[in-house]
């Protein structure tokens, strides 16, 4: 097991975009006795592997590699890295800080809530169907506290702390009161987005699944929420990656109740913002698994 996205080349990158020269001049030195990293583990990775002439044929990589793809080597490489940043890690990273966020003690209640209706969800499924365990089967589209958990989760931890950058069209455009010309770049990015409007999203930094559930401002909350950025360069796997997280919270939350293991700090569940995505600052998220029918059950731990 390699890990290959958590790393620190952003600072250095930054170090390197906006003072050139003395990258140049400083980097030169580090090389004597220690070469900083320019580029992401994951680069590296990618690049290495999909050199490889003995992808299994179920494999992505294979099948871009294959005679009829058209694709050259850089281009299958481009490919697999963003399947693997995009649609691995955006969704891990944002399962890890909301299920931390759900076992600490201020939020137990939430959890609480959300196991109560999965509970009622499934009792309901199962009592119209004649299929053993179809109550597993229930319809994410009406577990509406399930989705506002999700949502909040979404808000609070957006996996992609980096900027959008795009290009204000032509004549311009005048954003809060300031004229931007034609052409010039501008960006911005989910963490901020988020809390930016307080009118829309009071006291920001709370974790307040309950604010997804109220009928007014709900237009302004979703107009405002850019987990999966807007538009039409938004992500096109908002909805897989969403039905993955509900799917499986549901699994979860169905069988368990979550806490934090005792070796965990507060500290260590800090945000460290990487070029693509956010993880733990402590690389590491230890939860214990109590099974809500505990009697006779050992926790477990993940």
């Amino acid at each position: 097991m390699r890990e290959v996205t958590f790393d620190d080349s952003l600072q250095n990158r930054l170090f390197q975009h906006y003072w050139p020269t003395a990258h140049k001049l400083f980097g030169s030195i580090l090389y004597r006795f220690a070469k900083p990293r320019e580029t992401p583990l994951a680069d590296g990775f990618v690049v290495d592997t999909c050199a490889r002439t003995d992808a299994a044929p179920f494999t992505l990589l294979n099948r871009l590699k294959g005679p009829s793809s058209g694709l050259d080597d850089l281009d299958v490489a481009a490919e697999c890295l963003d399947h693997m940043a995009a649609g691995i890690d955006t969704t891990g990273d944002a399962l890890c800080f909301l299920m931390w966020e759900l076992s600490q003690p201020s939020s137990m209640h939430r959890q609480r809530k959300l196991q109560e209706e999965l509970a009622t969800a499934a009792a309901a499924s199962s009592s119209s169907s004649h299929h053993p365990g179809a109550g597993a089967g229930a319809s994410l589209d009406r577990l509406p506290y399930l989705d506002a958990v999700v949502m909040e989760g979404l808000r609070c931890f957006p996996a992609i702390p980096m900027s959008l950058p795009r290009s204000v069209p032509a004549g311009g455009r005048t954003v809060d009161g300031f004229f931007l010309p034609a052409g010039t770049t501008v960006s911005c990015q989910a963490y901020s987005v988020h809390r930016i409007d307080q009118s829309v999203f009071p006291r920001p930094d709370a974790f307040e699944p309950e604010r997804w559930l109220e009928p007014e401002g709900d237009a302004e909350r979703r107009r405002l929420f850019f987990a999966f950025a807007n538009g039409g360069r938004g992500c096109v796997g908002k909805h897989l990656a969403l039905a993955e997280m509900k799917m499986l919270l549901r699994a979860v939350y169905s069988t368990f109740t979550t806490l934090p293991d005792p070796s965990m700090t507060a500290e260590e569940m800090d945000m460290s913002d990487q070029l693509i995505s956010s993880r733990p600052a402590g690389q590491r998220c230890l939860l214990r698994f109590v099974p809500l029918d505990a009697a006779g059950g050992k926790s477990g731990k993940a």
